[in-house]
């Protein structure tokens, strides 16, 4: 079975759980697509269809929703739901389903995993989960790569693949944030002159276009969502707003994680 994963990773952690997903899976050979530069995919000739990010004030980013509404509409294409969160994961694979389910995909797996928090303001506050997963979230996230497997060997013998939709539990109480509460939430954002290098790197890694420079950041409000990645990667943290200057950064996965995951 030929598998394609399109994620949306901010800080690393969800591209790591991916990696360890296509690494792992067995008998299905999984190609990864960067939903943000990577371009437009080509879903044929891929027999499963993965749909993966971060939880984004409990549900999924802007970035993800708009990669798949324009996708080409499908006949029952098989399609798992994974995403990543520090704290939880909201609505995320619910709104994932939806969506996905909306442009003809049939879900047939989904998981949410828990890892150590990417978002400034919550590691700011003390609450990074730095150990996360632990060992039964772990033995979960195992599971659902072994899941995955199944799935390939029903696919290879013939075999119909049951459809698995999210359960959403008591999430779907949560009220569902518009897409711009991230952005409201982040506030203005800054740049120290005497810190910044017009390294550029606040730009490259902007998922939305929200970042020209001259030659210093300059950020269009109008277009950016909050998700942190700017302040996340500057690599000289001349980036800050109103209630965030110089700490909570996460720039790539904690090294416990690494291990865990194996990347």
């Amino acid at each position: 079975m030929r598998g394609l994963i399109c994620y949306y990773s901010g800080s690393g952690n969800t591209k790591l759980a991916c990696e360890f997903i296509a690494r792992t899976a067995q008998d299905v050979h999984f190609e990864l697509f960067d939903v943000v530069h990577d371009g437009e995919p080509d879903l044929t000739g891929y027999d499963l269809v993965g749909f993966a990010t971060f939880a984004d004030f409990f549900g999924p980013p802007m970035r993800m929703k708009t990669f798949i509404e324009v996708l080409p509409a499908q006949r029952e294409k098989p399609a798992f739901l994974f995403n990543t969160f520090g704290s939880i994961g909201g609505k995320t694979l619910g709104l994932l389903d939806r969506w996905a389910s909306d442009r003809g995909f049939r879900i047939v797996a989904s998981h949410g995993l828990h890892t150590p928090e990417s978002f400034p303001p919550m590691i700011a506050r003390g609450m990074t989960f730095a150990d996360a997963p632990n060992e039964k979230e772990l033995a979960a996230f195992h599971r659902f790569v072994a899941e995955l497997g199944a799935i390939a060997r029903r696919h290879a013998s013939g075999l119909a693949i049951q459809d698995r939709r999210p359960r959403i539990g008591p999430f779907r109480l949560l009220p569902t944030f518009p897409r711009t509460q991230s952005r409201r939430s982040m506030g203005k954002k800054s740049v120290d002159a005497e810190l910044c290098t017009k390294c550029g790197v606040c730009k490259s890694v902007c998922p939305y276009g929200a970042i020209e420079l001259d030659p210093t950041p300059l950020f269009d409000q109008t277009k950016c969502y909050g998700c942190w990645a700017c302040y996340n990667h500057c690599p000289t943290q001349a980036i800050y707003t109103r209630k965030l200057r110089g700490v909570g950064h996460y720039p790539h996965p904690r090294q416990t994680l690494r291990e865990k995951l194996g990347g």
